[in-house]
C-alpha cells in the first residue's frame, strides 16, 4: 500500500498503536525514497561508462549497508554519488572510484562515528537486558578468567558493553579518556537576559532509546547521550512569562524594539555516581559452578541499581550527592486563579474600532490565550463581570469582547483570571487531569509526547465506569490497563508513586541524560574480602541530568489536580 502523509490533526486522532505504526511506515517510506534517489543517481551518472551488471553490483553493494541505517545517515549516504571526481576519464577508473567511495562512505556511515554516541549495545537493549548481558559477559570474560586463575588477586578493570566493527555486542574495558579533563569552547550567551559568564555545553549525539510507551525505566523515555565532561554548564530557561510572543510588538518604522522576556541563566549540572556491590564466596565457584553464581548476582543487584537511578531522575533533590530530578524543575500543575488588586491595571483603550477594549496591566498578567478574566470595581461597573475567551496580545496586554467606554478610574480596578478548566469538570478523574495537562502544555506552545504514571494508575483508570455501570470508552490493552489518553501514550513505571504523574515532551532537548561513565562491572579483592575468602562485585555508572527547559514538563498529584478541576 502506498504511504500517505497525514496532517498534525489527523495524527492526533490516531490511537497510540496507530501513531506508532504510522511513524514506522513513514520512516520506511522515507528510507525507500532515499534509496530510490541514490539508485537513480547511480544509473544517470554511470550509464555511459558502466554496464548494467556493473551498475547493479554497485547498487547492491551500497543497498546492503542501509538495512538498519537511520534517516539522518541515509541523507548523507545518498550524497555519496556527488563525490565522484570529474577528472576520472575511463569506465574502469570510474567503476573503481565508485566502489572506493562506496566502501569508504558505507563503512563510516555504518559505524556512525559522529563524536560521542551511545553504542547500539546500550542503546537498543532494555535496562534490564543491559545489566544481565553485562554480568553474564563479565563473568565469562577472559579478564575474569585471568583474575580467577591468578587467585582473585587485586582487581579487574571496569568492563562495559560496546559494539565491535560488525555491530555485535562485546565487552570493553572502561579506560580514562584524556579528553575528559579538557574544556569545551565558550559560546555567546543566548540573550541579554542570560546570567553567568560562560556556557560550556556538549549537547550533541542525542538519540532516543525508544518511544514513550509501556517502558519500565525512566531512561527509556529520555534523550540519552554520552559526554566527556565532568559537568555540563549551559543555559537553562528560567522565565518564560510570554511564551507566545516573547515580548514582540508591532512597531512604527522607527519604533524601538522591546526586550524579550525569554530569560536564561547559566546552570551547572554535576555528576551523580550510582554504585552497588555484592560479596561472593570463592567457594561458590567450585561448589555451585559459574552459572549459578551469575544467576545469584542477577537476582540481587539489578533492582537496587534500577531503583536508585529512576528515583534520582525523577525525585533527586540536588542536595548532598543527589542530582536534580525532574520533579524539582518541572512546572507544577496549578490552576489557582491569578488575582489582581488596585494599581495592577494600567489603562483601558479602544480596539477594533471600539467594538473591543484593550486592557494593559502594570506587570505580567499570567493569562493564557482563551482564559476567563473577571473584573470588578470599574467606574459605574462598566466592565464588571466575567469576560470569556480573552485574547492575549502579549505579557501585559489582553483584549476583551466588550465595547470600549472611557474609564478614568482604571487604577482602582480589581479582578482575577482563571483557566477555562478551573472548577469546570463534573466528576473529574485521572483521565481528565492528563487531558488537561496536555492542553496546558499546548497553551504554552509545547507539544507533549506522553505521560508517565504508576502501573496501578493505569489499572485504576481502566476500571472507571459511567453512570450506567459500563466501562468508559478509554483506550486499554488486553490486560485492562489504559495505554493512551487524548492520543498520547502512557508510560508506566513503579518509579512514579501511585497518585503522581509527569507529562511533557520527553523526545526533545528539554532534558537529556548523559553518561560520563557507562554502566560497568568490576571484580575486587582487598584485605577484608581476602580474609573472608570472598570477592567483591561492583556495579556503577556516572550520569549527568541537565534539564535545559523546565517549561516542557508538568508534575503533580492527581488528587490536587482533580480538586482544581472539579465543579463546586
Amino acid at each position: 500500500m502506498e504511504f500517505k502523509e497525514k496532517t498534525v490533526e489527523e495524527i492526533g486522532k490516531l490511537s497510540s498503536e496507530d501513531q506508532t505504526k504510522y511513524f514506522a511506515d513513514k520512516a520506511e517510506h522515507q528510507k525507500n525514497e532515499l534509496i530510490k534517489s541514490f539508485d537513480a543517481k547511480i544509473e544517470e551518472k554511470t550509464k555511459d561508462f558502466l554496464s548494467k551488471d556493473e551498475i547493479d553490483k554497485v547498487k547492491e553493494s551500497f543497498n546492503a549497508l542501509v538495512k538498519d541505517m537511520p534517516i539522518k545517515a541515509l541523507n548523507e549516504y545518498v550524497k555519496t554519488i556527488d563525490n565522484l571526481k570529474k577528472e576520472v576519464k575511463t569506465a574502469k577508473e570510474l567503476a573503481e572510484k565508485i566502489k572506493g567511495i562506496a566502501e569508504e562512505q558505507g563503512t563510516e556511515i555504518s559505524k556512525l562515528k559522529e563524536g560521542v554516541s551511545i553504542p547500539d549495545a546500550r542503546k537498543k537493549l532494555t535496562r534490564d537486558d543491559q545489566l544481565k548481558v553485562l554480568i553474564d559477559r563479565a563473568f565469562k570474560s577472559q579478564a575474569f578468567e585471568d583474575y580467577k586463575s591468578g587467585g582473585f588477586s587485586r582487581a579487574t578493570g571496569k568492563m562495559a558493553l560496546d559494539n565491535d566493527e560488525s555491530g555485535k555486542i562485546q565487552l570493553v574495558k572502561v579506560v580514562a579518556d584524556a579528553d575528559k579533563s579538557g574544556t569545551e569552547k565558550a559560546v555567546i550567551p543566548i540573550s541579554t537576559n542570560h546570567t553567568g559568564t560562560v556556557m560550556i555545553s556538549e549537547i550533541k549525539d542525542v538519540v532516543r532509546d525508544d518511544t514513550p510507551a509501556r517502558k519500565k525505566h525512566v531512561r527509556d523515555l529520555l534523550n540519552v547521550g554520552m559526554t566527556r565532561q565532568a559537568q555540563i554548564v549551559a543555559g537553562q530557561v528560567f522565565d518564560y512569562s510570554d511564551s507566545l510572543t516573547l515580548g514582540a510588538i508591532v512597531l512604527a518604522e522607527n519604533g524601538v524594539a522591546p526586550e524579550s522576556v525569554f530569560k536564561s541563566k547559566e546552570n551547572t549540572w554535576g555528576i551523580g555516581r550510582i554504585a552497588n556491590s555484592m560479596r561472593i564466596s570463592k567457594r561458590w565457584f567450585k561448589t555451585n559452578g559459574l552459572q549459578w553464581v551469575i544467576d545469584h548476582v542477577l537476582a540481587k543487584l539489578p533492582d537496587a541499581t534500577y531503583t536508585v537511578e529512576d528515583y534520582q531522575l525523577l525525585f533527586g533533590d540536588d542536595s548532598g550527592d543527589n542530582i536534580q530530578g525532574l520533579s524539582g524543575d518541572a512546572q507544577t500543575f496549578d490552576l489557582t486563579p491569578n488575582t489582581y488588586v488596585a494599581t495592577d491595571f494600567s489603562s483601558v483603550a479602544t480596539y477594533n474600532s471600539g467594538t473591543q477594549a484593550l486592557i494593559t496591566f502594570a506587570a505580567a498578567h499570567g493569562i493564557k490565550n482563551g482564559d476567563n478574566l473577571v473584573l470588578a470595581d470599574t467606574t459605574a461597573t462598566t466592565y464588571d463581570g466575567t469576560h470569556t475567551a480573552v485574547e492575549v496580545v502579549n505579557a501585559t496586554q489582553v483584549v476583551i469582547d466588550q465595547a470600549f467606554t472611557v474609564d478614568a478610574g482604571v487604577a482602582a480596578w480589581t479582578g482575577s483570571s482563571q483557566s477555562i478548566f478551573y472548577q469546570a469538570i463534573d466528576g473529574a478523574q485521572e483521565v481528565d487531569v492528563l487531558s488537561v495537562v496536555r492542553a496546558l502544555l499546548a497553551a504554552g506552545e509545547y507539544n507533549a509526547t506522553g505521560h508517565v504514571v504508576n502501573p496501578q494508575q493505569t489499572i485504576q483508570m481502566g476500571l472507571l465506569k459511567a453512570t450506567d455501570e459500563n466501562y468508559l470508552n478509554i483506550q486499554k490493552d488486553a490486560n485492562g490497563e489504559v495505554v493512551g489518553v487524548g492520543g498520547l501514550p502512557i508510560a508506566t513505571t513503579t518509579a512514579v508513586p501511585a497518585g503522581k504523574f509527569f507529562s511533557g515532551d520527553f523526545s526533545r532537548n528539554g532534558a537529556e541524560l548523559l553518561e560520563y561513565t557507562p554502566l560497568s562491572i568490576s571484580f575486587v579483592e582487598d584485605g577484608t574480602t581476602a580474609k573472608a575468602n570472598e570477592i567483591l562485585v561492583v556495579i556503577e555508572e556516572e550520569i549527568i541530568f541537565p534539564i535545559y527547559n523546565p517549561f516542557w514538563f508538568i508534575y503533580g498529584k492527581f488528587a490536587d489536580a482533580k480538586t482544581q478541576l472539579e465543579t463546586t
